[in-house]
């Protein structure tokens, strides 16, 4: 064979494989949340499944303490389960809020990030019981620059935890006395 036959050859093998590895990255990416029931797992979609819902926790929001709570909650018969990486059950690890004052500016994220092994871990996820939820609360202050001012809060985790993005809330932030 010839010198240029085998070097287009590798070329059509690596741009075959640069595809592949595309292709496989955008599915491995979209993770389920999976029901647990009596027929083993079954994959469903997050919005068909469980909601999120954030609410104001603090009457009175400073700089320094903005209070977040975060509702999971699972309207079904059965038990379902999401990951909790990028959510407020895995606090100040992860960008996962949209944090915008009311010119539209968004607030500096402070916070760390963090790089994952694929898949999850089965220690990563938190089973919601039928017809339940589960709650925190997140201090936005930790992981935003937060100022005197009114913002809107909303959880764009999605990715990994599968989870919709729910209700958006609206906050006012007042100076220190």
């Amino acid at each position: 064979m010839s010198y240029l036959k085998i070097n287009s050859m590798m070329r059509s093998f690596y741009m075959l494989m640069t595809a592949a590895a595309v292709l496989a990255a955008g599915c491995h990416s979209q993770k389920p949340i999976v029901v647990q029931g009596n027929s083993g797992n079954n994959a469903l979609s997050g919005a068909e499944i469980l909601s999120v819902r954030l609410g104001s926790t603090s009457v009175r929001n400073t700089a320094d303490s903005v209070g977040v709570s975060f509702t999971v909650s699972n309207n079904t018969d059965s038990p379902v389960r999401f990951c909790k990486w990028e959510t407020p059950f895995e606090p100040r690890l992860g960008k996962y809020f949209e944090v915008s004052d009311d010119k539209g500016n968004e607030a500096a994220f402070k916070g760390a990030m963090a790089r994952r092994v694929m898949p999850p871990p089965a220690e990563a996820y938190i089973v919601v019981a039928a017809h339940d939820s589960v709650n925190t609360s997140v201090n936005l202050a930790k992981n935003y620059s937060i100022q005197t001012g009114k913002y809107t809060v909303k959880y764009v985790g999605g990715g990994v935890s599968g989870l919709r993005s729910g209700n958006t809330i609206s906050v006012s932030v007042a100076g220190t006395n």
